[in-house]
């Protein structure tokens, strides 16, 4: 039976999925990441489907979310980064508590999310090479487009935006995944996006596919395209990022 555990590592409050007998067990491990303005509850449909491929499953929640919601700035995009800064920040912390328990198997570690929380799997991966495969859902790995993109929106509808707001956000060319490409070193990665996505455009993620292809670090990375599809998951991607964890983490 699939269990539900509350914990908290110093200030990030989490949920930990896993089954019952597997609790104390070593099994692989996949932190999932919810999107902007959501909460770690509201993916606990795939945490279970996860957790059902004998698979522990952490879900926290972001900074300035869920039981750490804070207002969101008045600064286009300034919060959101900083909840994806935090996430980065936060990745360690939660991964050592279950290295120092001897609770991983084969240090088999997946890391995934929706939107925000796709966007925070790219940058992992172009940090954390101890990660086993990860998952992009509607979200996108090239996070200055996407920056540019809120900057230039915003400009358009006359909201203030200060004129160095990239220099205080530049700590995202160290996460950028476009930027580093070869850091997914032929780790297994599974987009998927609606090509009717109204948050995160659907080519920020297809170009970056497109661009890596032929290219021996990308050999393992795979595209869903979600035609006519907008943003929001339904229950069978659920079933295929289950799916892909349990083949690649197994």
């Amino acid at each position: 039976m699939v269990k539900i555990y509350q914990r908290s590592f110093q200030d990030i409050p989490v949920l930990e999925v896993v089954e019952e007998e597997y609790r104390y067990e070593k099994v692989p491990l996949v932190v999932f990441y919810h999107g902007w303005r959501s909460e770690k509850e509201l993916v606990l449909t795939q945490a279970r489907k996860l957790a059902a491929k004998h698979i522990r499953v952490v879900l926290p929640d972001a900074m300035n979310h869920g039981k750490r919601l804070e207002d969101v700035s008045s600064i286009p995009s300034f919060t959101f980064w900083n909840s994806i800064q935090g996430n980065l920040a936060e990745f360690e912390l939660i991964l050592s508590f279950y290295q120092k328990r001897d609770l991983i198997k084969d240090n088999k570690i997946g890391v995934g999310g929706y939107s925000m929380g796709g966007m925070t799997t790219g940058a992992l991966f172009a940090q954390h090479p101890e990660i086993t495969a990860g998952t992009i859902i509607m979200g996108t790995p090239n996070l200055n487009a996407y920056a540019k993109l809120v900057r230039y929106h915003a400009k358009n509808h006359g909201i203030y935006v200060p004129k160095d707001l990239n220099m205080l956000t530049s700590w995202i060319d160290n996460y950028d995944l476009n930027l580093h490409p070869e850091k997914i070193n032929k780790r297994p990665l599974l987009f998927w996006h609606g090509t009717e996505d109204e948050r995160i455009p659907y080519e920020e993620s297809k170009d970056f596919f497109d661009k890596i292809q032929g290219h021996e670090y990308g050999e393992q990375v795979a595209f869903i395209t979600g035609y006519k599809a907008g943003h929001l998951v339904e229950p069978p991607l659920m079933d295929k990022i289950a799916n892909f964890f349990e083949y690649y983490l197994s």
